[in-house]
């Protein structure tokens, strides 16, 4: 029964159609010259490895990112990932039309799962550009993206210091590791220089070690408990998805007439967060002394910013 599902959710997906009543759709031969027809492009990315030495940032002094890697989860490489490019007219070219909690809403429809209804929905008009990031493998919709992110360092440096080769003095982050999924991913950037909106489904386990507070700790972030839950197909850490949505644009006459600010409005940020093997200090011989778990079920932010030089 559970492949009979995902055989129709293949089939639903990939016609682009409605899927509200959840059901097969057989195509005939206007329905393929029109999707066939459809114009805007779409890149499969079948392998995708970014390595970094070092990202300098100078004030006076440096906050220095050393030893970046992204890529995939298992394997190391980032892969699966279809990604679909569309300059809105009327709206009926797109190449994935459901966007946000929508595309997970009609799968849930059909392989069971549930969403929040936290998304901020972002009507497209003509003019806009909407870059659409999917699972090429739609029998397994959430599952199939997986990415790896490690950080060697983060940390503070003096002035005195060059780019590129940072002797961190404070190491407020090290050896940071996380694996997880991507779930359906949007770029919104509005026609009419109204900014850019970023909405994104995932989830990440990991190890998060702070030098600076002796403190270190298993990390998982996800939406499995509580009121606002967002999954597909089983209800785990595994396979329920946080999300955050941001909207970047910018605010005139910020301040005093004439002065333009950034402004980074988090929209959307849900999830369950869970710290467990929490270990504080070290001592010889061993890491550090086991201090218990702790949990944070259905945290939500939405915060409005706007950032500027000083």
């Amino acid at each position: 029964m559970k492949g009979l599902k995902k055989t129709i959710l293949v089939a639903a997906v990939a016609t682009a159609a409605s899927l509200a009543q959840a059901e097969m759709i057989s195509l005939d031969d206007d329905v393929l010259a029109a999707t066939t027809g459809q114009a805007g492009l779409t890149v499969d990315i079948n392998a995708l490895d970014i390595s970094v030495a070092a990202i300098d940032y100078k004030d006076q002094g440096f906050l220095s990112f050393q030893d970046v890697h992204f890529g995939g989860g298992a394997d190391g490489i980032f892969d699966n990932v279809r990604m679909t490019i569309d300059i809105v007219g009327d709206g009926t070219d797109l190449g994935e039309s459901k966007l946000g909690e929508t595309f997970i809403s009609s799968a849930a429809n059909l392989v069971g799962g549930e969403v929040s209804g936290n998304y901020v929905d972002q009507g497209v008009d003509d003019g806009d550009l909407v870059i659409a990031f999917r699972t090429v493998d739609l029998t397994n919709i959430f599952g199939s993206v997986d990415f790896g992110l490690q950080i060697g360092s983060i940390g503070l440096g003096e002035s005195t210091q060059e780019a590129g080769s940072v002797t961190v003095g404070t190491e407020l982050y090290a050896n940071i590791d996380l694996q997880g999924y991507l779930g359906p991913v949007d770029v919104i950037i509005d026609g009419q220089d109204e900014g850019m909106n970023i909405s994104a489904y995932f989830n990440a386990s990991g190890v998060l070690d702070r030098p600076f507070k002796a403190v270190k700790t298993d990390f998982y972030i996800h939406n499995s408990r509580g009121v606002d839950k967002v999954w597909l197909e089983s209800n785990t850490r595994e396979t329920s998805m946080a999300h955050m949505q941001i909207n970047v644009s910018k605010k005139h006459d910020y301040l005093a007439a004439g002065q333009t600010a950034l402004a980074l409005d988090i929209q959307n940020f849900e999830a369950d967060l869970d710290f467990e093997n929490l270990t504080l200090g070290t001592f010889a011989g061993a890491d550090g002394r086991g201090i218990g778990d702790l949990y944070f079920t259905d945290l939500q932010i939405k915060a409005e910013t706007l950032i500027y030089g000083h």
